[in-house]
């Protein structure tokens, strides 16, 4: 391995069980950060630290919707290695459905995941990495944001990422006094298997829309390939950011469901 700037460095990432927050803690682990994976269920979060090795990861089981949640879970990091270094919020949750339908548990649900846990990882972490001497906090948006031709129905999911970017953009302004910076990271399309979240029906009808836009679309990322980038992001220099990253596939590929994508 060759000479990294996380060397030492105590990284905590949310959602870290599986998907894109174990690719990223994955990558953080072989680049010499030791890494706390937060997560809501104990056993997945153990068989990834178990794989990763315990002297360079931590299993913390944390409900980041709640503030109190996530103040003892950084609070448990910081007294195993005694510092925070950086924070990635990779929580999140998304399934299709008509906003006009959407049930006032799943609008709850949506923002809660996608965007308040975050605001409430920040508050946390702002003040453990403001005594570290700075920091880094990244927080992982979506291209459906910008991007028409992502999958339909998402406009809930799109709109707790946009909250989240504007949020991103009003907190590095009153962090940069602090030497802690802020990363706003933009996805495309991943195989994580989040359509296992939706509901069937809801699933089709999305489907049959986004087909109305068209017969192909960029194609899909593999997670290990967003956690790298995801780690690329903190290896800078202090007193260097990476504000902003869309990283996006670029395969013209017919439109079909999560479950008929095939890896290259």
């Amino acid at each position: 391995m060759t000479d990294s700037h996380l060397k030492g460095r105590v990284i905590a990432v949310t959602g870290a069980s599986r998907g894109l927050g174990l690719a990223a803690a994955t990558s953080l682990v072989a680049r010499g950060a030791r890494v706390a994976l937060l997560a809501r269920t104990a056993e997945p979060l153990e068989t990834a630290v178990e794989a990763l090795g315990p002297e360079q990861a931590m299993a913390v089981v944390a409900d980041v919707r709640r503030k109190s949640g996530i103040a003892a879970a950084l609070g448990a990091v910081v007294g195993r290695w005694g510092r925070l270094d950086g924070l990635v919020n990779n929580v999140g949750f998304q399934f299709a459905r008509r906003l006009e339908l959407m049930p006032e548990h799943e609008v709850r649900e949506l923002l809660d995941l996608n965007f308040v846990s975050a605001v409430f990882a920040c508050q946390v972490a702002i003040p453990l990495l403001r005594a570290s001497g700075g920091g880094r906090i990244l927080n992982v948006s979506s291209s459906t944001v910008r991007h028409e031709n992502e999958f339909s129905h998402l406009g809930m999911y799109s709109a707790s990422k946009a909250a989240l970017e504007h949020f991103s953009r009003e907190l590095r302004h009153e962090l940069k006094a602090d030497n802690i910076t802020v990363t706003v990271f933009s996805p495309g399309a991943a195989a994580t298997g989040s359509v296992a979240n939706f509901d069937p029906q809801a699933l089709q009808e999305a489907m049959a829309d986004w087909l109305t836009k068209g017969p192909k679309f960029d194609g899909a990322l593999q997670p290990q390939v967003v956690g790298e980038a995801i780690a690329a992001c903190f290896e800078l220099p202090a007193g260097v950011s990476v504000e902003f990253v869309e990283l996006r596939p670029s395969t013209p590929t017919p439109k079909m469901l999560e479950s008929d994508w095939k890896k290259p």
